[in-house]
Parts: C-alpha cells; sequence; structure tokens
C-alpha cells in the first residue's frame, strides 16, 4: 500500500481547502477498479495506476474524490443515467481543478468548453451524443452504493461544510468553486438547481426504425433506436392576488432556459384563484407568456381537475403558489413541485422555496 501522507500534508500547505478535505479520506487498495474511485469516505484506488503518478497527480486525484461529496454529487443524480452523471460530474470537477492549477494523470475525463457549468448543464449536453442502448449498458457496470456508503457520503459532506466555512473566513476559497456548491449546502435552498434536477430527470425518448437500434442488429433483429427527447410539463400559476410578480418573472424566466436544454418539450400552462382563467400550450422554440387574471380565493382543486379531464397527464406539475388555498382530496399519480416564496405544509408532492437572488 502506497503511502499518501506526504501529499496530503503538502495539500494541506499549498491547498489548504481541498487538503483539509483530503486529509479525512480512508485510503484502500482496490485492484478491481481502472484508477481510483470514491465510496462514501474511503477512496478506493489500484496500486499500479498509482505508482505511474507523481505527487502532483496523486494531489489532483486526492482532490478530485473529496469534490464528488463537496458538489453533492452522489445526492444530485435523480432519475438519470448512473454512469453518465457520473461522467459529467467528472467534467465540472476536471474543469475546476485544472483552473486551480492542479497536475492532472494523462487520461481524464476533461472538456474546456464545460468550464463554470453545473453537472446538471453537462449531463443534457452529454445525453444528445450518446444512445440508450449504449447508457444501459454502462449503468449495468457500475456497482450500486450500499448503506455503509450513504452514511459516511453524509458524514464527509458535514466535514465538507465545515472546511468551506473555513476557507470562507480566511479568503481563501479555489476558484470556480464557491458558484457550483449547492447553496442548500451552505443552508440556503437553490430553488433554480433544485428545478434542474427534478426536471432533468423527466424526458421520454422517441424511437425510430431507421436507424435501428446496434444491440441485436448482428442476429437479424431490427428494434427503434432512441433519436430524441420529449419533455411533458405542467405549470400552474396561483392568481389569487397574492403572489409576488417579480419572483414570477424569475420563475417563468427560469423555466425557459430549462426547455432550452431539451430537443423537444410541451408545456401547459394553467393560471387559476378558484377556478381556470386561462390555460395555453406551447412547444419547442415557443416563449412562454402569461397574463394573470383573477384575483379571488384559492382552490388548488381545479388544477388537477383540468389536468384530469382536459389534458394529456403530465409527468410533472409545477405550481407556483403561496400554498394559501385548499388542497385537492386525492393525490396525483403524476409527481407535483410546490414553488413558493416561502416553507408551507402539503398534502403531497414536495415544497421548492423560491428565493430572490438578493436573500
Amino acid at each position: 500500500m502506497l503511502d499518501f501522507s506526504r501529499v496530503k500534508s503538502k495539500l494541506l500547505v499549498e491547498h489548504p481547502y481541498f487538503g483539509t478535505l483530503s486529509s479525512g479520506l480512508e485510503i484502500v487498495v482496490n485492484d478491481n477498479i481502472e484508477s481510483f474511485t470514491l465510496h462514501g469516505n474511503r477512496f478506493e484506488y489500484r496500486e499500479d495506476f498509482f505508482n505511474t503518478l507523481d505527487d502532483e497527480q496523486v494531489a489532483f486525484s486526492l482532490s478530485n474524490a473529496a469534490l464528488h461529496t463537496v458538489l453533492s454529487h452522489p445526492s444530485r443524480i435523480g432519475n438519470r443515467s448512473p454512469w453518465l452523471w457520473y461522467t459529467a460530474c467528472e467534467h465540472a470537477i476536471n474543469n475546476i481543478l485544472i483552473d486551480n492549477d492542479f497536475t492532472p494523470p494523462s487520461k481524464i475525463t476533461y472538456d474546456p468548453r464545460f468550464a463554470g457549468q453545473y453537472a446538471e448543464e453537462i449531463y443534457e449536453a452529454l445525453l444528445d451524443t450518446i444512445t440508450r442502448e449504449d447508457l444501459n449498458d454502462k449503468d449495468n457496470d457500475l456497482r450500486r452504493n450500499d448503506e455503509r456508503d450513504n452514511l459516511e457520503t453524509a458524514q464527509t459532506e458535514i466535514r465538507a461544510q465545515n472546511a468551506l466555512q473555513k476557507a470562507q473566513e480566511m479568503g481563501d476559497v479555489p476558484e470556480g468553486l464557491e458558484r457550483l456548491i449547492p447553496i442548500a449546502l451552505k443552508g440556503v435552498v437553490d430553488w433554480r438547481s433544485e428545478l434542474r434536477d427534478r426536471i432533468g430527470g423527466y424526458y421520454v425518448s422517441d424511437y425510430a426504425m431507421m436507424p435501428p437500434s446496434k444491440k441485436l442488429l448482428y442476429a437479424g433483429i431490427y428494434l427503434p433506436s432512441a433519436t430524441s427527447r420529449h419533455l411533458e410539463l405542467a405549470i400552474a400559476i396561483d392568481s389569487s392576488g397574492s403572489v409576488d410578480e417579480v419572483l414570477l418573472s424569475q420563475f417563468i424566466a427560469e423555466i425557459e432556459s430549462i426547455v432550452e436544454l431539451f430537443g423537444s418539450y410541451t408545456i401547459d400552462l394553467i393560471v387559476c384563484d378558484d377556478r381556470v382563467r386561462s390555460y395555453q400550450c406551447f412547444s419547442n422554440g415557443e416563449s412562454i407568456e402569461y397574463t394573470i387574471e383573477g384575483g379571488g380565493g384559492t382552490d388548488f382543486t381545479p388544477v388537477f381537475e383540468f389536468i384530469d379531464t382536459q389534458m394529456t397527464p403530465p409527468q410533472i406539475l409545477l405550481y407556483f403558489t403561496d400554498l394559501e388555498g385548499t388542497f385537492p382530496m386525492n393525490e396525483p399519480y403524476y409527481e407535483t413541485l410546490w414553488i413558493t416564496p416561502y416553507e408551507g405544509d402539503v398534502p403531497f408532492g414536495r415544497v421548492v422555496v423560491m428565493k430572490d437572488e438578493n436573500d
């Protein structure tokens, strides 16, 4: 087993933030992997591979592993392909390390065009370059984390938060890192990241016979291949008069930036107070525009009834409201995100607190 103590000590001196994170890693030899990986707090490495690295490259590897937890990558995967998500995270991390003058090993996942981007953004860009069957094959090769990994990851995230606070106090936050660290790690909900994370996992592949899938083509079996993605999203806006027009504008602008990531989408927009006031459907490239009509009381039930009777059920509903109203008796079979200016209780779904940029 190699001695990593010299590299850890050097990291503490030259890069205190990364050194603090790396110092708590448990180092384990695993010759069944290609290079290195992180499970919870365990840094597993292939000894033959690390024998070819100098101290600078070892420091890069330790810092790379630690940043996966710092950026909460394990908990942000959502419904995404595990392999492609890991690849996107590698792009995000390696760009940060290279920007901070770390020396990488000879073969890493790196593309300078992804500099400064969230893993979610990189994932969507990469998704256009790979077929569904290839994703399935690569995902099957990955090992799932166990409960021990989850516990150790949570403990490592606490250490990461403490290290960040110390680095901020010393004015020593690594270049490009603070912008990418989820705001939730710092005690504030980043509703934009939350929306991107939740929406990003909901797409439907369209299939076509030409070109056919290559998976069983050798056996003379023609299967359809994945050709594009289609997002089906419903948005409801509470028009009872108690919502903030500024926050509404920010919300719609963020939704427009999200749908730009998709090659194909359909968005149903419903405005409702105690009854549905308007309904519009937007598709590829159309600007999302709305008029607030209403001013009465708040009843959420008409929106869900309208979806059940007048629309194709969405994969996910985003309901912008102050949560002061009457909820339906039954939970819908699609996911509901309640977008609200402040915390509140809901009988189903998930609350995403919308924060103003100045908060």
